[in-house]
């Protein structure tokens, strides 16, 4: 397969120089300048080829004006806004990076557990604001004498937990209702209401679908000690932020660390922006250069498809579509 196979690759979002160099030694490349329906729509009747990366949805209309559409790269690790049912009606192919944001990921929620669980961010603010001597009281613990709850099981939070586990001796348990089971991660299985009970950290890591949409609500976060804190950095629907807001204003949890949203940007009068020893960040937990030119590998899955090939990371067929969600790399 070469250029002259003159295959057409449509770019729905901005990717990096290096995939699309290698898309052109295939055929020509269309960049759009935007991922509107109408610009894909106008852009998609022959095209070979589809690529997108966080926002763009590739809806039942699109795929229907996609006659010769014959693959879907996504580079992200997950496969939001995109109808698997259509594309497999339709017999296209459907390929993702599922593990090329994965060390970045973990890095970044470990960090944000430690940020949480020691109150770094509240201190520095604190001191700035003039306390010194009034902060010094112990209140928080050893990461190896928590026990650390994971809720959901895939590849990051496999790695959180080895992490947690071999770094600090942290006790590390899981609760899975959609059937998520550890590879090699060395930890106990619990019901979720013994996870809540018993952790001091509770790492969200569920997929959002319609049975995990505000999965930890108000009576959930009422199950949690005091003591505990809360990261997210997988998915903002699987939190009642407002229960959560309401829980950290109220003095009932600790702490908390976000990373994703209901909805992003987070508006400006969210209870969230006021809540006390609570860490926000905008959505950035996978976005490294490494990554960011990682999940670019999609590229290799996609010509392997076109060549009909058996890519590396076809999305799986009992895939359930996710609930919209906002997703980045």
């Amino acid at each position: 397969m070469s250029a002259e196979s003159g295959l057409r690759f449509v770019v729905a979002e901005p990717f990096h120089a290096k995939a699309l160099d290698r898309l052109k030694q295939f055929g020509s490349v269309l960049e759009l300048s935007d991922s509107s329906p109408q610009t894909l729509l106008n852009a998609i009747g022959d095209a070979d080829a589809l690529l997108v990366r966080a926002r763009t949805h590739v809806t039942a209309r699109i795929l229907e004006a996609a006659s010769r559409l014959k693959v879907i790269g996504r580079a992200a690790p997950s496969c939001d806004h995109i109808d698997l049912r259509v594309a497999r009606q339709r017999q296209i192919g459907v390929v993702y990076a599922p593990a090329a944001a994965t060390r970045s990921l973990v890095e970044f929620t470990v960090g944000l557990i430690l940020a949480a669980q020691r109150r770094l961010l509240d201190y520095d603010r604190r001191l700035r604001s003039g306390e010194f001597a009034s902060l010094r009281a112990p209140i928080s613990r050893e990461m190896g004498r928590l026990t650390v709850g994971l809720l959901g099981m895939g590849l990051v939070a496999e790695a959180v937990g080895k992490t947690m586990a071999d770094a600090f001796g942290s006790r590390i348990v899981y609760a899975d209702p959609t059937g998520g089971r550890p590879v090699e991660l060395k930890a106990e299985e619990v019901s979720v209401e013994q996870l809540l009970r018993e952790s001091g950290v509770v790492s969200m890591h569920l997929p959002l679908r319609s049975t995990t949409k505000q999965f930890l609500n108000a009576g959930r976060i009422a199950m949690l000690s005091p003591e505990a804190v809360v990261v997210n950095t997988t998915r903002g629907g699987l939190i009642d932020t407002l229960a959560l807001a309401d829980a950290l204003k109220s003095g009932r949890l600790a702490g908390a660390a976000l990373d994703v949203f209901e909805t992003e940007p987070l508006p400006m009068n969210h209870p969230l922006r006021n809540a006390p020893r609570c860490i926000l960040t905008p959505h950035v937990g996978c976005v490294t250069k490494d990554s960011d030119e990682a999940v670019f590998e999609v590229v290799e899955d996609v010509l392997r498809v076109l060549r009909g090939e058996t890519p590396q990371y076809p999305v799986p067929c009992e895939a359930e579509p996710e609930a919209s969600a906002a997703v980045g790399v």
